[in-house]
């Protein structure tokens, strides 16, 4: 027992805090069953977004990829690191697998109705107040060590919407995004829709997404550490070496979902060679890609490109969808169907 002025009896563990703190939280912690390349992967991922906290915004014109990039990102995110917890403010496709919870405006009006019939009305008159006190209360039972993903960015922290709730409550989080242990991911057309004092300031990293010249359904991602200067109104590139990232959202993936490739309409007419090749393999009860690759590759003359672009003309263009799989497309709503071109065949 410890005696101090004005009390009595304070057990000596009650005065120090033996919980872990920021810098005891150091290496990194992977799924089970990861490959030597997602490891690698991983890692790199670690490090570069700081131990997997912070704010990261993807710029771009619509339909340039940005939502095929944070749900690719997301997704392997959920993999590489299961102990972090997946919050999104849309409902993904089945294929994406389970997720920790949805955030938007709808949840932030509930949780604030309990607040008032719980608490003081006069304090939570004031949306400042409103907004700490969700962090607080709610925030931090939902979005304590995850990554929270959120479309149409703009919409949270917009600039000519200042006193929204939305906006004020997204700038309580970013204040409290290392305490959170949170990565906030989020799309935006244009950063000068960004709220000046709410978001820009804790944006920690900017990526600008691009579709492939060569494969459509191919992006690359160029992601920078970043800085806003309140002074000349800009985000400024910080001389960080910048990370990218490339994948492609309409290749075959046999780790989402079941992994095998479905026939959809058995008696269609192939109308090249190419498809029929890759057809006649799939009814022999050849399920998956990586089979109908080594299968044709071994036995024919197609090469692995050749196949694949076959693939995906059988499953993307709109009058076949003679095929179906899972792809990084298929793990979330997208409503613009990719417009595919091929050597093998070009759509008009």
């Amino acid at each position: 027992m410890i005696q101090t002025p004005g009390r009595t009896n304070i057990e000596a563990d009650d005065l120090y805090d033996d919980t872990l703190g920021y810098d005891d939280e150091t290496g990194v912690r992977f799924g089970p069953n990861l490959t030597e390349l997602e490891r690698k992967q991983g890692t790199e991922l670690y490090r570069f977004f700081l131990g997997l906290w912070g704010l990261c915004i993807a710029k771009g014109e619509p339909g340039v990829g940005k939502d095929a990039f944070f749900n690719y990102l997301q997704f392997k995110l959920k993999k590489i690191f299961p102990w972090k917890r997946i919050v999104r403010d849309e409902k993904p496709r089945r294929a994406f697998g389970p997720y920790d919870g949805l955030f938007d405006d709808t949840v932030l009006a509930n949780d604030i109705d309990k607040m008032k019939k719980v608490g003081n009305k006069k304090d939570l008159s004031d949306i400042e107040v409103v907004a700490d006190k969700w962090v607080e209360e709610y925030g931090e039972i939902l979005l304590k060590n995850s990554v929270l993903y959120l479309t149409e960015f703009w919409n949270y922290c917009y600039c000519r919407d200042p006193h929204k709730a939305i906006n004020k409550t997204m700038g309580a989080i970013h204040r409290m995004y290392r305490h959170l242990d949170c990565l906030i991911l989020g799309t935006v057309q244009q950063t000068s829709d960004l709220d000046k004092y709410t978001c820009l300031p804790f944006v920690k990293w900017e990526a600008t997404v691009a579709r492939s010249v060569n494969n459509s359904t191919g992006f690359t991602n160029i992601i920078q550490r970043v800085k806003w200067d309140k002074r000349v109104g800009k985000m400024l590139a910080l001389p960080f070496k910048p990370l990218i990232i490339s994948f492609d959202a309409g290749s075959p993936r046999n780790d989402i979902g079941d992994g095998k490739i479905h026939l959809l309409k058995p008696y269609y007419q192939p109308e090249t060679e190419e498809e029929r090749i890759v057809l006649d393999v799939i009814k022999s009860g050849v399920d998956t890609y990586e089979q109908l690759v080594e299968t044709i590759t071994t036995y024919g003359d197609m090469t692995e490109w050749e196949i694949l672009l076959t693939v995906k003309d059988l499953k993307f263009i709109k009058r076949k969808r003679v095929i179906d799989y899972n792809c990084y497309f298929s793990i979330y709503n997208s409503k613009s169907a990719p417009n595919i071109k091929s050597s093998i065949k070009v759509v008009d």
